[in-house]
C-alpha cells in the first residue's frame, strides 16, 4: 500500500472535507477521491460512510485511524531525522589489536558523547580478519595495522608508526645499538599469523635474508608483555602497547642501527561502499588522535 494513500486517509479522518484536504496536500479533489477508493479497494472494505455530499468515518475507519495515526507520526519523525544533517545511524566498526586496545576506545567514547544518536558496535581481531569482515560486509569500516593486499577493499593511509624492539634485560638494552643480525638468535616473542605487527617485523628481517629464532607465538600483546620479563626474550611491538612499561622501567628499548620497523595504520572500506558522512566523521576523529 502506498504511503500517499495512508496520508490521504489520515488527513480525511481529521478533516472529512475533500476540498480542504486536497488544498492542504496540494492534490486535486479527484486525486483525493481516487486515493481513498484505491485504499478501500486494497483493504476490501469501506472506511467512510457517504452521507449526502460528505463523508464520515465508519467504525472500521475509526479503528484504523486510531491505530495508524501514531505509527505514521513515528514514520515521519524517523524519515525527517534520517534526512537531516544530524549524525545518526548504526555503524559497525572493527580494528586490529593495537588500534582496538590502545587507540579506538577513547575515540569512540568521545564520539558517542558528542553524537548520542549514533549507535556503535565494535570488535577486535587480527588485521587479516578485520579486512575479511569488511570485505564480506560484516563490518562497515575497519582500522588496521600493516599493508593490505585485497582487491575487494580500498584503503586510506592514516599515519605511519615505527615499532620498537623491547626487552626486560637492561644490560642487553644498554649494550646497543645493534645490527639486526646480532639479535636473530635471541628468543623472539611474536604475535600469531594474521597480525599486522607480526607481518611488519618478519617482512623487514626476511627482506634482509634473515630468520629470527621464534621462541613463542601469542594471540595478544598482554601475553607477550608477561613473558618478556624472562631474561633473553625480545619482542618487536608497537610503542603504544609498552608505553607504561617503558616509562616505569619494567621494559627497555633495544636500539637497532640498520633497520626501522615502519608500518602504516590504514582505514579499510569495501570497494563498492559509498563514503557516508558518518563514516567520514569517525575517520576524522581517528585521524585527529593519531596526528596529535
Amino acid at each position: 500500500m502506498k504511503l500517499r494513500y495512508i496520508e490521504v486517509f489520515l488527513a480525511l479522518a481529521r478533516t472529512p472535507n475533500m476540498r480542504e484536504v486536497a488544498s492542504r496536500l496540494y492534490l486535486s479533489q479527484a486525486g483525493i477521491s481516487s486515493a481513498l477508493r484505491e485504499m478501500e479497494s486494497e483493504l476490501g472494505l469501506l472506511l467512510f460512510d457517504r452521507v449526502g455530499r460528505g463523508i464520515r468515518l465508519n467504525e472500521k475507519g475509526r479503528l484504523l485511524a486510531s491505530q495508524l495515526a501514531p505509527l505514521y507520526r513515528q514514520l515521519n519523525d524517523c524519515l525527517e531525522l534520517v534526512m537531516s544533517d544530524a549524525m545518526i545511524g548504526n555503524v559497525r566498526l572493527g580494528a586490529s589489536t593495537t588500534l582496538a586496545d590502545y587507540v579506538l576506545p577513547q575515540i569512540l567514547y568521545d564520539f558517542k558523547k558528542q553524537h548520542e544518536l549514533v549507535n556503535i558496535s565494535f570488535e577486535s581481531a587480527s588485521t587479516l580478519d578485520i579486512v575479511r569482515r569488511v570485505e564480506s560486509g560484516v563490518l562497515d569500516m575497519g582500522f588496521v595495522e600493516g599493508e593490505v593486499n585485497n582487491p575487494k577493499v580500498r584503503t586510506m593511509l592514516l599515519r605511519e608508526e615505527n615499532l620498537v624492539i623491547v626487552t626486560s634485560d637492561r644490560e642487553l638494552a644498554e649494550s646497543g645499538p645493534y645490527q639486526i643480525t646480532e639479535l636473530m638468535e635471541k628468543s623472539w616473542l611474536i604475535r600469531q599469523k594474521g597480525s599486522g605487527t607480526r607481518d611488519t617485523f618478519l617482512q623487514h628481517v626476511m627482506h634482509r635474508g634473515l630468520s629470527p629464532h621464534i621462541f613463542l607465538e601469542f594471540s595478544n600483546n598482554d601475553a607477550i608483555k608477561t613473558v618478556l620479563h624472562n631474561t633473553g626474550t625480545l619482542a618487536c611491538i608497537s610503542p603504544r602497547v609498552v608505553d607504561a612499561e617503558l616509562r616505569h622501567g619494567e621494559l627497555f628499548t633495544v636500539q637497532v642501527s640498520d633497520v626501522v620497523f615502519s608500518r602504516p595504520f590504514m582505514r579499510v572500506l569495501h570497494r563498492d561502499r559509498s563514503r557516508s558522512p558518518l563514516l567520514e566523521r569517525v575517520t576524522e576523529a581517528v585521524l585527529d588522535t593519531l596526528s596529535s
